[in-house]
């Protein structure tokens, strides 16, 4: 095996060792109740109860989160807003909480638990063997520190995991807790339907003519004014800017002495706008990067905040016509940017948009009856013997599971109980759950169902009603899945109770400059 295999074998066991330090705090979600925001010390993290969670220990948890989440696809700038930083503070936070609990409780961990956890670690074994060059090399390179700190803490850990199992082994399920879960769990359906939305039928309808939509509006003018009402959101206009911008790519490969020279070239590409009055377009048809606006001369036209990146936005949207930014630094490089024209957010009043909402509506009701027809003669379909896949094919959609439908498919919910109030693909509809658990055997929905916008057909393709056999057969792993459940219902009360009693500080700066250099 060639060096940089077993590099990559043992760094990546390394996270055995790591993973122990949150095992129990994974637990939890990424609720920070409890936790007071303060800036604390610059090499802290955190403070719980006034003991410091180092910015190195939060640096290395978040690399290894993210790095989770970047083998399965996930991009970079959506790390944030996952709020993967948020989860793995949390998770430290909880971890030194629990630790502090078992201390004051008296728990300890053994030198005989201490060394089993180590000997059993997959990053310290060769030949199948604990090895001590491995484990100290882990102990100087990835956490930083020396043996005797490195085992505290994982003494520590360990008697927090202890003082868990305690907790969890008050826990008891009595066996008519069991049957009412199953009574619940038991009773399970699985749906094939078929959804005709009017948005899938407005082609049908086509241009509708003024006098058309005339009309229509002066008889429906309380439905206008109700739209207007429930949708005002869609007819605000959020501040814009009319903009010109410059960037300077920075490659992905760029050294210290590169990020440099670029930055001094795009701060004498702003002196030569600012102090020696350079025009603008010109100088970005001659050094801008951005291929999409250099032959316009860096014209971005009229742009909201959210279409620029966030630091180039900030910067931009509080300029005044003529003034130039300074250079901003973003994951796609150096930009400047100068505004030429500023739009003030606008709520746009009824009147100026009845037309533009009556014509849609007109469409829309045009178009869900193209959809009722539809919807009806695929019941009578149904109800003839026929079946909803062969009627209407499922699509392969590109657009994965968040695309539109743009035509009548066939879908499956897969199984689901009465316990849950949604149903899969369908959401909360009372009156079709009622509908579908009411019925005793697999069979037809008898008559056309309205969801939200949409018109549905339906098929119970299965139908699973509880019985004492059944429940017999299932009674041991519904004991242990109820057991699971209020175990940790107790560890995130006792967690809770942890967080109300203690003080804990984030250091939410340092935190952020981490998360900005990753």
């Amino acid at each position: 095996m060639s060096n940089s295999s077993e590099n990559t074998r043992r760094y990546g066991s390394y996270f055995f060792i790591a993973a122990l330090a949150i095992l129990f705090a994974l637990q939890w979600g990424p609720g920070s109740q409890g936790c007071d925001t303060r800036i604390v010390d610059a090499e802290t993290a955190a403070t719980v109860n006034g003991k410091p969670i180092p910015l190195k220990d939060f640096a290395r948890s978040y690399s290894q989160q993210s790095e989770n989440f970047r083998r399965q696809g996930v991009p970079a700038d959506l790390m944030k807003q996952f709020g993967i930083h948020k989860q793995v503070i949390d998770q430290l936070v909880n971890t030194e909480l629990l630790s502090q609990a078992a201390e004051a409780r008296g728990l300890t961990t053994s030198n005989e638990d201490l060394a089993k956890v180590l000997k059993e670690a997959p990053a310290f074994q060769k030949d199948g063997k604990f090895n001590k060059e491995s484990y100290l090399e882990y102990v100087r390179q990835v956490e930083g520190t020396t043996e005797i700190f490195f085992e505290d803490k994982l003494r520590r850990q360990l008697a927090a995991q202890k003082l868990l199992e305690l907790v969890e082994s008050s826990v008891a399920v009595s066996d008519e807790e069991v049957k009412a879960k199953y009574l619940k769990e038991g009773d399970v359906a699985k749906v094939t339907f078929v959804r005709f939305s009017p948005t899938m039928f407005s082609e049908k309808v086509g241009t509708p003519k003024p006098a058309e939509v005339d009309a229509w509006a002066k008889a429906n003018e309380a439905a206008i004014a109700e739209h207007y009402e429930h949708n005002k959101f869609t007819f605000f206009q959020a501040e814009k800017v009319k903009a010109k911008q410059i960037l300077l790519k920075v490659p992905a490969d760029a050294d210290d002495a590169k990020k440099a020279e670029i930055k001094s070239r795009i701060e004498n590409v702003r002196k030569d706008i600012v102090d020696n009055k350079k025009d603008f377009s010109e100088l970005a048809k001659a050094v801008s990067e951005d291929l999409e606006t250099r032959e316009k001369g860096g014209d971005l036209g009229f742009v909201e905040r959210l279409q620029l990146p966030g630091a180039f936005a900030d910067m931009l949207f509080a300029l005044k016509p003529g003034e130039v930014t300074a250079p901003v630094e973003t994951p796609m490089g150096w930009f400047i940017g100068t505004v030429v024209e500023k739009k003030a957010p606008e709520q746009r009043p009824l009147d100026t948009v009845r037309k533009e909402i009556a014509g849609q509506l007109f469409v829309k009701e045009k178009a869900k009856g193209f959809a009722k027809a539809e919807a009806e003669k695929a019941l009578a379909d149904v109800k003839a013997g026929k079946k909803l896949v062969e009627l209407f094919p499922p699509a392969k959609s590109e657009g994965g599971m968040f695309a539109m439908e743009t035509k009548p498919e066939a879908k499956e919910t897969g199984s689901f109980n009465s316990s849950v109030e949604d149903i899969p693909q369908l959401g909360k509809e009372p009156a079709l759950k009622k509908m579908i658990f009411d019925m005793k055997a697999a069979g037809n929905i008898e008559q056309v169902l309205t969801v939200g916008d949409s018109l549905v057909v339906a098929v119970v393709d299965e139908r699973k009603s509880p019985s004492d056999p059944d429940f017999e057969t299932q009674k041991e792993t519904l004991k242990n899945e109820a057991v699971k459940g209020k175990q940790f219902e107790v560890r995130e009360g006792f967690l809770k109770s942890l967080k109300q009693v203690g003080t804990v500080v984030t250091n939410d700066s340092a935190i952020d400059k981490i998360i900005s250099d990753s």
